[in-house]
């Protein structure tokens, strides 16, 4: 017997002891770059996880976004309950959440639920109410925010340069620079985001990005 598997003869079933190759509470094996919420981080809404429905028997769990689409990450069951420990503002007992393409298919799940969900538990993780960046008040409240400090900065180097030309018009044209930069930004995520969203529903056949340099 493998020495690092224990079976329970009166359960049937055997369960392994050996820790999980994957660095961290879950593998984002399509490197799409999910993560938790940060509330001091721009956040953008299909690529946030919002809660996750876990299975600890049987080590198994189904990571979702805020509009409940299943995100095709892998758990670290040694890791995992830790992350919920420390994130999860709420839970609901028996209940498996989720639907799309990487979701728990529709046999699978009515068959639990005929014999009850008893071992499932859904969390939803950190405090998600300051918004997406998707959102168009959002991204206005980010574009203040980054504006003030880039015209301060501005104000600096103008002053650490000595430069001769008016401060008012240097300012001016880095803020209208950086506006541009953040308008150009927000179209290139947004859209990145689009393609996430359609890819997770299931309803694209197309590369999910059109290449490294511009998922970079």
């Amino acid at each position: 017997m493998d020495p690092c598997t224990y079976c329970d003869p009166y359960e049937g079933g055997c369960m392994n002891n050996r820790p999980s190759s994957i660095a961290g509470p879950f593998l984002d094996s399509y490197s799409v770059g999910f993560r938790l919420y940060r509330p001091d981080a721009i956040n953008w809404r299909h690529r946030t996880i919002a809660g996750v429905s876990w299975n600890g028997e049987e080590q198994e769990a189904f990571f979702f976004n805020p509009d409940g689409l299943v995100l095709p990450l892998k758990s670290n069951p040694w890791e995992l309950p830790e992350l919920i420990s420390k994130n999860a503002v709420r839970r609901e007992f028996s209940t498996i959440h989720g639907s799309g393409h990487f979701a728990m298919k529709q046999g699978r799940r009515a068959a639990l639920k005929s014999l009850g969900l008893t071992d499932w538990v859904t969390y939803w993780l950190v405090d998600q109410s300051t918004g997406y960046a998707n959102d168009p008040g959002v991204w206005q409240d980010i574009v203040e925010q980054d504006l003030a400090e880039e015209k301060t900065a501005s104000e600096r180097l103008h002053l650490e340069m000595r430069l001769t030309s008016d401060v008012t018009g240097y300012v001016d044209e880095c803020l209208a620079q950086r506006r541009d930069l953040l308008a150009e930004e927000h179209r290139r995520q947004c859209d990145e985001d689009s393609k996430i969203l359609a890819w997770l529903k299931g309803e694209t056949l197309s590369p999910l990005f059109n290449n490294m340099q511009e998922a970079a």
